[in-house]
């Protein structure tokens, strides 16, 4: 799949933009979503836009579309034929996301909504359980635009990173696109053993030690991050992607 994306890139931008359309559109759509590698996909089309060779807005925007068509479709699909859906042989054998899906929408209604979308593997069929327990539309359309508003960049974001690291390791210093994965993963890293840590009131070993070894190790990464002689010519590749003008 990877493939024929930047195949179609090399014909045509508005042929990858109508491929990305459809990507999403299948990704959001009820049942089909569980299907298709959308988190994959997204950041391959990501690394283009990183790479300067689609438009960051114009992406979004698509995506936007492309998201809000389908979990609009699927919120009709599930409110219009809520029982014939049970009987379908695809519905009956992923019938505990679909349980796992209502028991998200009881218990936070709209916020699982938005939430969801980021979030778990309900996330291809939320909007349809959502129309399926009769969600009503003022309840369900304000955080379904956000959140289809906000999956786009949030999807892009890692493949526009390596997107826009690409080519600068020619240098005598550290490899600069390395240096940005392991930074980004170290940094990651010691959020999470952070987190634990605190969850956990510091009772256990591994990280009581570890957040604050992780620490400083990402704080090590992200000095010769920033100290690395292509961090400006990232930083202004990165500011091309966003910039309107």
């Amino acid at each position: 799949m990877e493939d024929l994306l930047y195949t179609a890139l090399t014909h045509s931008t508005e042929v990858a933009l109508l491929v990305l359309f459809l990507l999403v559109l299948a990704e959001s759509t009820a049942l089909v979503g569980l299907i298709v590698p959308g988190t994959v996909l997204m950041i391959t089309m990501g690394s283009l836009i990183g790479a300067g060779k689609m438009d960051f807005w114009l992406a979004c925007s698509i995506g936007f579309v492309a998201a809000l068509l389908g979990d609009v479709f699927s919120y009709w699909l599930g409110h219009r034929y809520r029982r014939q859906l049970h009987r379908l042989k695809l519905v009956r054998r992923h019938r505990h996301l679909l349980l796992q899906a209502r028991n998200v929408l009881r218990n936070h209604g709209p916020t699982g909504i938005f939430v969801g979308r980021f979030l778990g593997p309900t996330r291809p069929v939320l909007p349809m359980v959502a129309g399926m327990l009769s969600m009503s539309p003022k309840r369900f359309m304000p955080a379904c635009i956000l959140a289809c508003a906000l999956w786009s960049p949030m999807y892009f974001l890692p493949g526009i990173l390596a997107g826009a690291a690409y080519g600068l390791g020619e240098t005598n210093a550290f490899h600069f696109p390395t240096l940005l994965v392991i930074s980004i993963a170290l940094c990651i890293t010691a959020i999470w053993m952070i987190l634990r840590s605190i969850k956990l009131r510091m009772g256990s070993r591994f990280f009581l030690f570890g957040a604050p070894i992780s620490s400083l190790a990402s704080a090590a990464a992200v000095y010769l991050l920033l100290s690395h002689p292509h961090t400006d010519n990232y930083g202004e590749r990165l500011w091309q992607v966003i910039n309107i003008t």
